[in-house]
């Protein structure tokens, strides 16, 4: 009966299961590989603050032309035409484009995807259209069903391939007032190179975010972290050795961002907060993917729980002056906690924070370290809010002792300073001194 439960017991800790924002997420065990389990699309850093202008050409009959890099594109570069069969039920008022797409069907304009959308100029006031993707790259439009394009309006993004997890792309109009400078340089490059096409203006072309990223969520050493793969030559695989990019962070950062990607290898090693783990990835379509914590030479100076917090002298927001030694802070735990005030994540926690202070037991001490903003603006800081902060400053070297990845940053420290938990956000640390605070 003993070895049964032990046997229980053990199939438990492999199978440990939290329930985190509705998912249902499996825990990294030391050494034990999990599957992760990719049921969301994201997009990274990059794309998000890219312009990503798709320029539409109204068509010239039936005759469309080749795909054409603003970027590279040359007023002395040949611009080549190709027939194509009209949609039965739209045949007026359609303008064209090209989305990228890593595929050899499309010889006339290679690795590139032909599209038609009915009245670009009216989908402002009309709010609605239709939009047609060449998927089988036939030039045939009768053959394909029209995907539903709807301005301002939350929707999916199109689907390119059959796949779930294939490249899926979302179109809105470029915000023209909001870029007019961008707008007008853009017109102008175009139409140094236009040839014969009619180009619909930047005004009335889209701006696209490319969704080819999905990420899956883990829980380890209380902490959710996230890891994304990145289909970088938007060939609908996410499994390109050398070519697609593997992201981890904090499920609390707002972002997947370059600094913490690696290019896909056939064993993949990321590197969190002192610790090392293994990714495999073993098919294309992310159906088979595992990672493992694994022993690292590279990490055994790196923060990890139980080992001593760095020492460093911080810069004080107040005045005059002056710098403290973060030894000389004595307390039965110690909160530092990283922040920048333009981080959303920052900005959600905030109200919590304050509250936190304001209520802080007396066996917790809270260290608030500002990583990028003035002097002047965290002095005020503490003033504005009337939360009396023990406020300091990341300074790069600070940074650099702490492996920062991801912002805000927090660290859990007891009273020899060493580190407890490392990346709680607001509502875990509220808990974590609820379940320490000392009682009267």
């Amino acid at each position: 009966m003993k070895i049964f439960q032990n046997a229980i017991k053990s199939i438990a800790l492999l199978t440990c299961f939290y329930f985190h924002e509705g998912h249902c997420q499996v825990e990294l065990i030391d050494k034990q590989p999990i599957q992760l389990d990719f049921k969301n699309r994201g997009i990274d850093a990059e794309q998000q603050q890219s312009m990503a202008l798709s320029p539409l050409f109204y068509l010239n009959g039936n005759q469309i032309a080749s795909f054409l890099d603003i970027s590279s594109a040359l007023s002395t570069d040949s611009i080549y035409y190709h027939s194509i069969v009209l949609p039965s039920s739209h045949k007026t008022d359609l303008a064209y484009g090209y989305i990228y797409e890593n595929h050899l069907q499309n010889k006339f304009s290679p690795n590139h995807t032909l599209f038609l959308v009915g009245n670009p100029t009216k989908l402002k006031s009309t709010k609605i259209s239709l939009i047609w993707i060449d998927r089988n790259h036939d030039f045939d439009f009768q053959n394909e069903i029209p995907d539903t394009l709807i301005y301002g309006a939350t929707k999916k993004p199109i689907l390119m391939g059959s796949n779930a997890k294939s490249l899926a792309i979302d179109f809105k109009l470029f915000p023209f007032n909001e870029f007019r400078q961008f707008a007008a340089m853009s017109d102008e490059a175009i139409q140094m190179s236009q040839g014969n096409r009619n180009y619909a203006g930047t005004r009335y072309s889209f701006r696209e975010t490319r969704w080819n990223l999905w990420y899956s969520d883990f829980v380890f050493e209380g902490d959710t972290l996230r890891l994304g793969i990145k289909d970088v030559n938007c060939n609908g695989l996410y499994n390109d050795l050398g070519i697609d990019k593997v992201y981890l962070m904090s499920a609390n950062s707002t972002e997947f961002q370059g600094n913490n990607a690696v290019s896909l290898k056939k064993e993949t090693i990321l590197f969190w907060m002192g610790n090392s783990f293994s990714l495999s990835v073993l098919d294309g379509f992310l159906g088979k993917a595992t990672i493992k914590k694994i022993a690292s030479v590279k990490n055994d100076a790196s923060l990890s729980v139980g080992k001593k917090f760095p020492r460093f002298r911080y810069c004080v927001a107040e005045k005059p002056v002056h710098k403290n030694q973060i030894r000389k802070i004595k307390s039965q735990f110690l909160i530092v906690y990283v922040w920048s005030a333009e981080n959303a994540v920052f900005i959600q926690d905030s109200a919590l924070l304050h509250k936190i202070q304001r209520t802080l037991p007396s066996n917790f001490k809270l260290l608030m370290l500002n990583h990028g903003g003035s002097g002047k603006y965290v002095y005020r800081y503490n003033r504005r809010y009337d939360v009396n902060f023990l406020q300091g400053f990341c300074s790069p070297k600070v940074a650099k002792k702490l492996k920062l990845q991801s912002m805000p940053q927090s660290f859990v420290l007891d009273e020899h300073q060493k580190i407890v938990k490392i990346g709680m956000n607001a509502y875990q640390i509220q808990r974590f001194i609820a379940k320490n605070t000392l009682s009267n």
